[in-house]
């Protein structure tokens, strides 16, 4: 094991409860397993292998909230590093090798932009030849993490319009934008607001709902949404079929914990049921998700391949027209720093491609703004460094979203799943900035310009429903809709053929 240690002018920059969500990563960006502690004054950052390696750390960026920054690659030195500077450094290190790319690719940099990227740089160099005085330091380096954090927020949205308007001077993207359904069919109002914004929905054939008496199966709410949906005009994704965590099976499944043999027998029988009931009535199927990251009772990671393995060959054999699908959330693999995971997303959609199961697509699941199971937000540009990542399995993607748009109470939100703090700035008008809309302005407009993105979902339609994500829906608990949704409508008709 090796160790790097670090000073912090100011400890508040990392909140307790992220201490332990620090990881070291190399150059592949996937995380070694990782501890961090405070020794004194010094932050001590522990990984399991002695090579050089990228530092990723929650932090605290003023009027901006958490994001998860990186330091360039580091190796192990007697003096500590001074986090906030490798911070700075890292950021807009990486920062200028993305806009390089999209230059290269034909981007052209506004010159408003360019200026505030040297200001951040200057920012940058002030805190780099000042580690003799930590306090100036400090100040300088978190001043020019905050120009480039918003820097980078606008870069993407030039790139992403450049992109879209040279695309559409060509072939217009075809890319599908929709949204998951609850368990239970929309309001008439909410769906009018889903058809004007969507071109898809996602019916989650919840088996807990399908399921809800044993051994008597009822179809019910799932016939009517899939109605609704036919009705309008929506193209439909069925599933995920296998949701490999807790939430995605009935509670009955307990009693098979011990027969594995078993256990896959009736999750299988699921997946039969269903494909039969809705074959060639569906556009996608979505056949399993968190396949990477669901702890599913005492099911391993082998096990866990051979079923989505076996649910693939059934879908196929029932369905052999509909394109399908398999999703891993964390795609990042944050949950792997806690040294309990061997593989990583990308290794276990790598050994199912490979496999050759008549995989159509690959689905990314992003649920930013949440722990655990999700992951602290990033800047912006590192979403398109992790689709050209996830690229390289030469398979589309569907990415499927979800943010919190505030971070009070929800009673109908999972307890297990946090929403970290927002820390907005407030505007001119006394009123923070809806986090939600700003992060999905960020986020979902890069993602159309990709080539290899042709579905993009957003992760929970409303919050008066039982749901998983506090206050990630695009319509609220009181039937309201949010900003996001508008949002989507805009993008749907000056994006999307």
């Amino acid at each position: 094991m090796g160790q790097l240690r670090f000073r912090l002018h100011d400890r508040n920059r990392i909140a307790p409860e992220a201490l332990s969500r620090i990881f070291v990563a190399g150059g592949d960006d996937i995380p070694w397993a990782t501890r961090a502690w405070y020794d004194a004054d010094t932050l001590v950052v522990e990984r399991q292998v002695d090579e050089s390696g990228y530092v990723h750390v929650p932090w605290e960026v003023s009027g901006a909230g958490r994001r998860l920054l990186c330091t360039s690659t580091l190796m192990e030195r007697d003096e500590p590093y001074l986090l906030d500077v490798e911070l700075a450094r890292g950021l807009i290190h990486r920062l200028r090798s993305r806009l390089f790319i999209w230059e290269f690719m034909g981007l052209v940099t506004p010159p408003a932009l360019r200026e505030r990227l040297r200001d951040a740089v200057h920012s940058f160099a002030t805190a780099a030849t000042s580690q003799d005085n930590p306090a100036v330091a400090a100040k300088a380096a978190n001043e020019a993490i905050a120009t480039a954090l918003a820097l980078s927020v606008d870069l993407v949205r030039s790139y992403a319009e450049q992109t879209l308007a040279a695309r559409q001077r060509q072939t217009p993207a075809a890319t599908l934008l929709g949204v998951t359904l609850g368990t239970t069919t929309p309001t008439v109002k909410t769906r009018r607001q889903v058809v004007d914004a969507c071109t898809i929905a996602q019916l989650p054939m919840a088996w807990r709902a399908i399921d809800a008496v044993e051994g008597r199966r009822d179809w019910k709410a799932t016939d009517e949404q899939l109605a609704w949906c036919q009705s309008a005009g929506l193209k439909i994704a069925g599933g995920p079929l296998l949701r490999m965590d807790e939430r995605g099976v009935p509670d009955s499944l307990v009693l098979f914990e011990e027969n594995n043999d078993k256990l896959q027998e009736v999750m299988l029988d699921h997946v039969r049921a269903v494909t039969s009931r809705y074959a060639g009535r569906v556009h996608l199927w979505h056949v399993a998700s968190r396949v990477n990251s669901g702890q599913l009772l005492s099911l391993d990671e082998e096990r866990k391949l051979n079923l989505v393995a076996q649910a693939l060959h059934i879908v196929r054999q029932i369905d052999p027209r509909t394109p399908l699908v398999v999703s891993f959330d964390q795609p990042w693999g944050e949950y792997l720093a806690g040294g309990e995971e061997d593989l990583a997303p990308w290794h276990y959609a790598d050994a199912l491609v490979r496999a050759d199961l008549g995989i159509s697509g690959i689905g990314l699941e992003i649920n930013a703004g949440y722990w655990p199971g999700g992951c602290t937000h990033r800047p912006a540009f590192e979403y398109g460094r992790l689709i050209d990542q996830w690229s390289l399995l030469g398979l589309p993607l569907m990415v499927t979203l979800a943010a919190p748009s505030a971070g009070g109470p929800d009673k109908l939100a999972s307890p297990k799943v946090k929403a970290e703090p927002l820390g907005l700035t407030e505007g001119p008008g006394g009123n923070a900035p809806d986090p939600q809309v700003a992060w999905a302005s960020a986020v979902l407009p890069l993602l159309l310009a990709r080539n290899s993105v042709q579905v993009v979902m957003w992760n929970q339609l409303t919050d008066a429903e039982p749901h998983e994500f506090a206050n990630a829906g695009v319509i609220d608990a009181a039937g309201n809709e949010k900003p996001t949704l508008g949002l989507l409508r805009d993008l749907r008709k000056t994006c999307i053929a």
